[in-house]
C-alpha cells in the first residue's frame, strides 16, 4: 500500500461566525466544542486499499458489511440509465476480490438493508430509475420497478432507520420559480416486483435552522446522500443547496425537520461511532478506494467536499451547529463515497 501522511491545515469553511461554549450535533445526545472552541486535531494517514480496473472504474457507493467492502462501480454509465451497466464488487478485508455482479443503469445508491441481510441498490438518479436487491450469499439478484417518481426525476441513495427505507428523491422538477414542491425523501416498501413510494419529506417542507432557531422553508433542489444518525434521524444531504438536513422519527404524525448550512456542497457525511477506526473513501476520478486511518471524535459527522464543489477536494468535519467544516485529508481527484469503519 501506499501512503501519505498530511497534518490537516488550520483553517474551516464558515458559513457563521458565532460564540458559544457547547453544540449538540442533531440526532445525538453528546456534545462537542464549537467552531471557536474546537481542540486542534491530530494526523492522519491516506493509504490505497484498492484500485478499480480498466473495466471497473468511477467508483461511487461503498458499504461495509460483516468484514466485506462492497464498491459500486459507475463505468461509463450516464445517470439517465444510457451507455451501459454498472459493477458491484465485494472485496476482503484485504482488498481482494471475492464476488461482483452487472446490474443494468448507473449505480448511485447502495445500502445494506440490516433487516433482511440483504443489499438493495438503486440506479439512474436523474430518470428511469429501478432498484435491485442482491444478497451476496446466494448471488440472488431481484428487480424492482419504482411505483412512481412524481418529483419528475429519478432515486438516489438510501437509509434505513425504525423498521422502513428511505430513499433520496433525486433530480426533482423545479416550479418557474425554482421551488421543488415535490417530494424530496420517501419511505419505499417492496411488493412483488414493485417499490412502493411514499412520500415522506416534501422539498419545500418547514425546518428550523440550528444556527439560528428559526423556521425556515426549505428549498431541497438536489436532494442526493443519505445516513442514519446516532439516534436514528435519518440524515439527508441536499448537495448543490449546501445544506444537511435531520428528518427525526421520519414517516411517523411526530416526524421534524432541522436543516444545516455548509456554505459548501458535499457529498456522503457519515458518522464515526468511536475514536478508533478507518475512513474509507471512494475517488471516482482517481478509480481508487482509500483509507484514511487516525484519531476521530466519536459521534462526531465526518463528510467531504467533491471536485464540482468549488473548493479543492477534501475529507473533512463538520461542526454541528456554525455548519463549519474543518479538513483532516485532501489531495483526492474527487471524493465520491465514504463510509467509517470502526477498528476496535
Amino acid at each position: 500500500m501506499h501512503a501519505q501522511r498530511l497534518i490537516p491545515v488550520a483553517f474551516a469553511i464558515a458559513t457563521a461566525a458565532c460564540s458559544q461554549q457547547q453544540s449538540t450535533l442533531p440526532g445525538s445526545s453528546a456534545s462537542f466544542p464549537s467552531a471557536g472552541t474546537q481542540a486542534p486535531m491530530g494526523s492522519y494517514t491516506k493509504s490505497v486499499f484498492v484500485r478499480g480496473t480498466d473495466r471497473r472504474y468511477n467508483p461511487d457507493p461503498i458499504v461495509w458489511v460483516n468484514g466485506f467492502l462492497f464498491v459500486a462501480y459507475q463505468n461509463a454509465t450516464g445517470a439517465d440509465g444510457s451507455g451501459g451497466d454498472s459493477t458491484i464488487v465485494q472485496y476482503s478485508r484485504k482488498g481482494k476480490a471475492i464476488a461482483a455482479i452487472k446490474v443494468p443503469g448507473r449505480c448511485d445508491g447502495m445500502r445494506w438493508n440490516p433487516y433482511t441481510n440483504i443489499m438493495w441498490i438503486t440506479v439512474n438518479e436523474d430518470a428511469n430509475s429501478s432498484m435491485f436487491t442482491w444478497d451476496p450469499t446466494s448471488g440472488s439478484v431481484a428487480h424492482y420497478t419504482f411505483s412512481s417518481a412524481k418529483h419528475g426525476g429519478g432515486y438516489d441513495d438510501l437509509a434505513f432507520s425504525n423498521g422502513m427505507a428511505f430513499i433520496a428523491a433525486s433530480n426533482p422538477k423545479l416550479s418557474k420559480k425554482g421551488i421543488n414542491k415535490h417530494p424530496a425523501i420517501v419511505s419505499v416498501a417492496l411488493n412483488g416486483s414493485v417499490a412502493q413510494v411514499t412520500p415522506v419529506l416534501m422539498g419545500d417542507a418547514k425546518a428550523t435552522d440550528i444556527t439560528s432557531g428559526q423556521t425556515v422553508t426549505l428549498n431541497l433542489t438536489d436532494p442526493d446522500s443519505m445516513t442514519v444518525a446516532p439516534n436514528g434521524d435519518v440524515v439527508l444531504v441536499s448537495q448543490a443547496d449546501s445544506e444537511i438536513v435531520w428528518v427525526h422519527s421520519a414517516g411517523s404524525p411526530s416526524q421534524t425537520v432541522s436543516r444545516l448550512l455548509v456554505g459548501t456542497q458535499l457529498d456522503d457525511t457519515v458518522y464515526a461511532t468511536q475514536s478508533h477506526g478507518l475512513l474509507y473513501v471512494a475517488d471516482a476520478k482517481r478509480n481508487i478506494i482509500y483509507t484514511v486511518s487516525g484519531r476521530y471524535q466519536s459521534g462526531a459527522l465526518y463528510t467531504e467536499a467533491p471536485k464540482d464543489s468549488g473548493v479543492r477536494a477534501f475529507v473533512g468535519k463538520v461542526d454541528p451547529i456554525y455548519g463549519s467544516i474543518t479538513p483532516i485529508m485532501s489531495g483526492f481527484g474527487s471524493p465520491t463515497g465514504l463510509l467509517f469503519v470502526p477498528t476496535r
